[in-house]
């Protein structure tokens, strides 16, 4: 399994690389990702794969993928600029970084999805506490498109994604975060094997003295 010990994968892609004025450093995202390809390690780059071809596979419209990714990257790239659906944006992402990695085993998202109930339903509750404190203007689609996109993620077989891309958007976007529901997420990530610096990022955005 892949280092967990802190973000990973497409929600580390959104947060590392495309940061504010990124763009002063690349002509596109193609560009960017290009440069990744270059640089990053290859268990990184299977990371991103994988991830990207889970999101491509998964039953979330285009444009709900490109909201999630939106989201991740703090609004400083929308696959739309580029022509693209969220569905488009993760599939290039494949074709770019799939040539860096020669030695890696293909990876099937169908045989990945996570189906587990008790799993499924601790991460639906989760990411149904999701709340927009802070957006990006007229960027995204607002909370209930971004929690109903969360919900059908886990529910279609990756709920460890939706977890994921949960604790970045709970960030960006200052979503509250209750003490007991601290103790949940913690848990929840526990069975994915989340080390401590994952979860602790939250921090900034737990309720003091919240239930």
């Amino acid at each position: 399994m892949e280092d967990r010990s802190d973000d990973f994968g497409v929600t580390r892609l959104a947060a590392g690389w495309f940061v504010q004025c990124w763009w002063a450093h690349y002509a596109s995202a193609d560009e960017l990702l290009q440069d990744v390809a270059r640089v990053a390690p290859p268990e990184v780059l299977q990371q991103h794969i994988r991830d990207a071809s889970s999101l491509v596979a998964s039953p979330l419209t285009g444009e709900q993928l490109a909201a999630l990714w939106t989201s991740a990257a703090s609004g400083y790239h929308a696959p739309s600029v580029d022509g693209l659906d969220g569905r488009q944006w993760f599939a290039r992402m494949v074709e770019v970084f799939a040539p860096a990695v020669p030695d890696a085993a293909a990876f099937d998202a169908e045989a990945a999805r996570d189906l587990r109930p008790e799993v499924v339903a601790g991460v639906v509750a989760i990411v149904r506490t999701l709340s927009v404190s802070r957006d990006f203007g007229d960027v995204l689609l607002g909370e209930r498109f971004l929690r109903g996109a969360l919900v059908e993620l886990a529910e279609g077989g990756f709920p460890e994604l939706a977890l994921r891309f949960y604790l970045r958007l709970a960030i960006v976007h200052l979503s509250p975060v209750s003490h007991s529901l601290y103790e949940d997420i913690k848990r929840v990530g526990a069975a994915f094997g989340y080390g401590p610096f994952i979860i602790e990022r939250l921090e900034r955005v737990i309720e003091i003295g919240a239930e």
